[in-house]
């Protein structure tokens, strides 16, 4: 993914529950070192609410989100 894509985040896993359907813009990219997979930040569109609070920034294996939008 490249920054500045927007995507959805769609893994229907753990955090499903808070992040299932968000929008978000990527804003960095990179591949782990131990697992091999892509990692991205995002900038979610609107805060999220993340038990207590919310967030605005997160982070996540690339393949818990489907592409939107390219640059």
């Amino acid at each position: 993914m490249d920054i500045g894509n927007i995507v959805m985040f769609t893994d229907e896993g753990r955090y499903a529950k808070y992040f299932f359907g968000q929008l978000a813009e990527v804003s960095s990219s990179s591949i782990s070192k131990s697992s091999g997979k892509e990692h991205v930040r995002v900038k979610w569109k609107f805060p999220v609410k993340y038990h207590d609070s919310y967030t605005t920034t997160s982070d996540f294996s690339a393949d818990k989100f489907t592409l939107v939008s390219k640059i």
